[in-house]
């Protein structure tokens, strides 16, 4: 596979819908810039095999419900990343950017989306915007709208970058 064909994953975990309507939100934006993009769930992404050969940026945008816990679509996915026979260099070579949803009036604000940033950094990836964590109690369109300013700069600058290379081979 070339460069020019490597896309940005926006992998989501959603419990009432909040995260995964933001991703198919800027999944959407994403295409009509004609940057190829992927929307999945994060379970859907568990049995992603060959990523760093496919990935330019793995956006990931998850919620935390219950006590601190993964949604149901996220569940599986996070399970096989967190075991301790994870591989060291899992996500080695890879770009990341975590949006973590949360409510305040729970004691584990942001849980999930907390501990994927953290695992991803472990497990090699390179986080390339700093975590921002959403407050549902206080609304997320403000912190959202903020978050999609910096993240489409980071998503169009490794895009361009890539193309460019790719373009020169």
């Amino acid at each position: 596979m070339t460069t020019s064909e490597k896309k940005i994953y926006l992998v989501y975990g959603s419990q009432t819908g909040n995260a995964e309507s933001i991703a198919k939100e800027v999944s959407e934006t994403l295409i009509s810039d004609s940057i190829p993009t992927e929307c999945i769930s994060l379970n859907a992404a568990k049995g992603m095999k060959n990523l760093k050969d496919t990935c330019l940026l793995l956006t990931i945008i998850c919620s935390t419900t219950g006590n601190g816990d993964s949604p149901e679509n996220a569940d599986a996915w996070w399970r096989s990343v967190k075991l301790r026979s994870a591989a060291k260099d899992m996500f080695s070579g890879i770009d990341y950017i975590v949006l973590g949803l949360g409510d305040t009036n729970y004691d584990k604000f942001c849980h999930m989306g907390k501990s994927i940033d953290k695992r991803l950094s472990e497990l090699g990836g390179s986080r390339r915007l700093e975590l921002t964590c959403v407050d549902e109690a206080t609304g997320l369109e403000e912190t959202v709208e903020a978050w999609k300013i910096k993240f489409f700069e980071v998503a169009k600058s490794i895009h361009e970058t890539y193309q460019q290379a790719a373009v020169e081979q």
